[in-house]
């Protein structure tokens, strides 16, 4: 493991340029959403807002007037503008903390206030090999997440040095028990539909069960129990040696470093999903509307999704920590971040 504390110039300008990458991506974003808004405010363009129910599987943000929650998301962007093109036109290093303080406020309001468990669905169904139409609210919950996501890149990209790969760092106790935590979760929800595919009235009626055979609810069932199962194992990446590596059986590829985007991203988007997916059946569920006691199986498992994502999150950090360093030219220092 090289531990020199001297950064090569060319390395150095290169995370620089990486940085400022994912700056513009954030700023164009940020432009695109404020530049949108206040075509639904105007009228130029429909808003992408549904109808609020609430006891139904709802967006929050669809409760308020449509020009309201125009406004609210014409200022998100306008702020991410602001942001952005400020970072952007520094000299020295972005302002970290307050990339990161945005990063975690636009991530808490997209799956909290604009998103719901359609997105998660239509995640789900994509990765089964089920197509769904997107309508405007889909767009626009996608486009948040999405959103949120590049924001979350800019913060981590943005302290100043050169990132360096390193491996063989052993993961921690903590890293651990958050991929057990997010590992256990879709299995959960996973055993359930696996049950009612195979006819096991699991926590359901013998009616119910014999409704969703005939009208093919079980066999979708039975392609999204398989995708969370598969989901399941990839998790274990996060904290295995093959997360690292590809192991050396595979084609062509063995032996070869696993890119960290390849973990970091589907991670951090199907976290983002997940928990504003959760989120929405806690809300649901505390109404009254789905009693926990008569539904434990149909909506118990989804209850659990907020403690997924936030173990997803915990993981992803835990297994940057160990494939990464950074060394900062600022101090001639490298900082080990190892455990």
């Amino acid at each position: 493991m090289n531990t020199s504390p001297h950064i090569p110039a060319r390395e150095s300008g290169t995370q620089h340029r990486r940085s400022r990458i994912t700056l513009i991506a954030a700023l164009i974003w940020s432009l695109g959403l404020a530049t949108a808004s206040v075509l639904w405010i105007t009228g130029i363009v429909g808003a992408p807002f549904g109808t609020f129910i609430a006891a139904d599987f709802a967006a929050l943000i669809d409760a308020l007037p449509t020009t309201v929650a125009s406004l609210l998301i014409c200022v998100v962007g306008i702020v991410g503008v602001g942001i952005a093109a400020t970072a952007l036109t520094r000299r020295d290093a972005p302002p970290v903390t307050v990339l990161a303080v945005f990063a975690g406020v636009l991530a808490l309001f997209s799956t909290v206030i604009v998103a719901d468990a359609k997105v998660m669905a239509v995640i789900g169904y994509a990765l089964s090999f089920r197509l769904v139409p997107l309508n405007a609210p889909l767009i626009l919950q996608l486009a948040m997440l999405l959103g949120s996501a590049i924001w979350i890149a800019a913060a981590v990209r943005a302290p100043a040095g050169r990132i360096v790969a390193v491996d063989g760092r052993r993961p921690s106790a903590l890293a651990k028990a958050a991929v057990a935590v997010a590992v256990a979760i879709p299995l959960i929800y996973a055993a359930v539909r696996f049950a009612w595919a195979a006819g096991i009235p699991l926590g359901i009626s013998d009616q119910m069960l014999a409704d969703g055979q005939e009208s093919g609810l079980w066999t979708i069932g039975l392609g999204l129990a398989s995708v969370a199962t598969a989901v399941a194992l990839l998790t274990l990446g996060l904290v295995q040696r093959w997360g690292e590596r590809l192991p050396r059986w595979v084609p062509s590829l063995g032996g070869r470093r696993v890119p960290i985007a390849l973990a970091a991203v589907p991670v951090t988007i199907g976290g983002l999903a997940i928990f504003a997916g959760g989120v929405m059946f806690v809300r649901v569920v505390s109404t009254g509307t789905f009693p926990l006691g008569e539904n434990w199986a149909t909506v118990g498992p989804e209850l659990l999704w907020p403690l997924w994502g936030i173990a997803l999150a915990v993981a992803l950090v835990e297994y940057l920590r160990r494939r990464v360093r950074i060394d900062r030219p600022a101090t001639n220092a490298t900082i080990d971040t190892s455990h």
